[in-house]
């Protein structure tokens, strides 16, 4: 607990000094400690998100065989289990990938830390048209739910069936819990959502360019 309360300090101390102290305000301060967060976490989060888009690609490649599997095991499932398993492990899939589940738990303290943070920052601070970054904000609602719509649209192989389902419901959660909680909060939403939509357009084009085959 006591590191705990070290980590949410730190990062307070630093949004203060970013906001009061380097007088770039608390909006600015919030970004730019988003910013540096997500940067020095970029190898991870490019290695996850790497090794889950050539997982996705794989599966795609395997699903003409899938749906063959599952038609001529439609009525034994332990068999249909027995081949899918099988055609897996030919290709180097596993139905639990621990590497991502570890790599992922790292990324949590660090960023429900910053979040904590932003919680329990006080203060009156303005930005842009929000006069006050403790409160709720209706369009900064509005922005940090379409950052989330445009992240999650460029995610790769999404299933066109669900498609749009996968795109709206996550931007209107986030909308939601953006007018429960303070504008700063929204603030890193926001931020952090458009740092993972340019590293997935990023990661898109690279692994285009490596496999040869369009991601979209």
């Amino acid at each position: 607990m006591a590191l705990w309360q070290a980590w949410t300090d730190l990062l307070q101390g630093i949004l203060q000094t970013l906001s009061v102290d380097w007088r770039l305000g608390g909006g600015v301060a919030i970004i730019v400690l988003t910013g540096v967060l997500r940067g020095a976490l970029l190898p991870l989060t490019w290695w996850l998100a790497y090794r889950a888009a050539m997982r996705q690609a794989i599966l795609a490649r395997l699903e003409p065989q899938l749906k063959l599997i599952r038609e001529i095991s439609a009525k034994d499932p332990h068999a249909q289990m027995q081949k899918t398993l099988e055609l897996y492990r030919q290709h180097g899939i596993k139905i639990a990938d621990g590497k991502s589940f570890l790599g992922a738990c790292v990324q949590m303290p660090i960023f429900y830390g910053f979040y904590q943070a932003l919680k329990t920052a006080g203060g009156s601070a303005g930005f842009l048209w929000i006069r006050n970054l403790a409160r709720p904000d209706l369009p900064l609602a509005i922005v940090a739910a379409l950052a989330t719509a445009a992240m999650m649209a460029v995610a790769p192989h999404m299933p066109e069936n669900v498609r749009l389902l996968l795109i709206l419901v996550p931007a209107i959660l986030c909308f939601m819990a953006a007018l429960h909680f303070s504008s700063g909060v929204a603030l890193y939403w926001i931020t952090s959502n458009l740092f993972g939509m340019v590293q997935t357009l990023v990661l898109r084009r690279v692994l285009t360019a490596r496999t040869g085959a369009s991601l979209g």
